[in-house]
């Protein structure tokens, strides 16, 4: 055998090794990245900066302060609680045009808004823009991470979910976010390792319950599934699409009324960003088909 081929089988025996090796090699790397994650989450908890006279609720800003700028900003907010965004994107838009476009509630609404109406470069653009006016603000790189998963960038979603976390040591969703990646990958080890931290952390997280409920669904195991969804406590904030998954494993189940009381439940939250990916007119048809498939009991 000559050396020319000897070299050639040599190159692709090493090839061949590599490849093998890759996915073992990728969890390692994945198993490090995690716990440079649980190394910030250890240090001293640095809370990000307040925001003065702002608060949030359902990915919304509000302002409890005097002027004009919190009172436009809260009118916008209203509307976006109705679903209004294509209205409360004007109120927001005119509000910047008049000079305040460092009042960092305006863009954060905005972008959220465009977010909603799917203009998603729009949305990136504010939240960007948001950034830079108030940095430490760790919801604006969930934001970003989110947009940046919708174009199927991955890698940088992920890398903007880690920001959130330096930013402020407590934001935990930073971990379930990362683990949904995984999870629309079908690496489902991998995601549940994320909720598992979570979860060590603080045992009763919602999301993080239901990222493993999630997995058990995705499993087969519905009825484990189940247990693990009534084991959260809803009234702490937590992701409408907990109603889908329990309408779903109900249905499999067999249990139609169940069924179909959390496909209304999930109705009910049209203005939910579990919409902005799933289609109402086919929840209300499985919630109609529940309705049907009930009366046969």
């Amino acid at each position: 055998m000559g050396k020319k081929k000897r070299r050639q089988i040599l190159a692709a025996y090493t090839a061949l090794m590599l490849l093998l090796a890759w996915p073992a090699i990728a969890v390692r790397d994945e198993d490090a990245r995690l716990l440079d994650l649980l190394r910030l989450v250890e240090k001293t908890p640095v809370e990000e900066k307040a925001l003065e006279n702002i608060h949030m609720k359902d990915d919304i800003l509000y302002c409890t302060g005097p002027g004009r700028a919190a009172r436009e900003n809260n009118r916008a907010a209203e509307l976006m609680t109705q679903g209004k965004y294509e209205d409360a994107a004007s109120v927001l838009e005119s509000a910047l045009a008049e000079g305040d476009a460092l009042f960092f509630p305006f863009r954060y609404n905005l972008a959220t808004c465009y977010t909603h109406m799917m203009d998603l470069k729009r949305a990136m653009l504010n939240f960007q823009k948001a950034k830079y006016v108030v940095p430490e603000f760790s919801k604006t790189y969930l934001q970003i991470g989110y947009i940046l998963q919708r174009w199927d960038r991955d890698s940088e979603a992920i890398e903007s979910f880690r920001e959130a976390l330096r930013k402020n040591t407590k934001e935990l969703e930073t971990f379930i976010l990362i683990g949904e990646v995984y999870f629309r990958r079908n690496q489902l080890e991998m995601a549940q390792k994320y909720y598992d931290t979570v979860l060590r952390i603080d045992g009763r997280y919602p999301n993080a319950l239901l990222g493993r409920a999630k997995i058990y669904f995705r499993r087969g195991q519905y009825v484990k599934a189940l247990v693990m969804l009534k084991s959260i406590d809803t009234s702490l904030p937590y992701d409408k699409a907990y109603h889908y998954y329990f309408a779903e494993s109900d249905f499999k189940l067999r249990d139609y009324r169940g069924a179909a009381e959390h496909y209304e439940i999930l109705l009910g939250h049209r203005n939910d960003r579990f919409f902005l990916t799933n289609s109402p007119a086919l929840i209300r048809h499985k919630l109609e088909i529940s309705r049907r498939m009930s009366t046969r009991d």
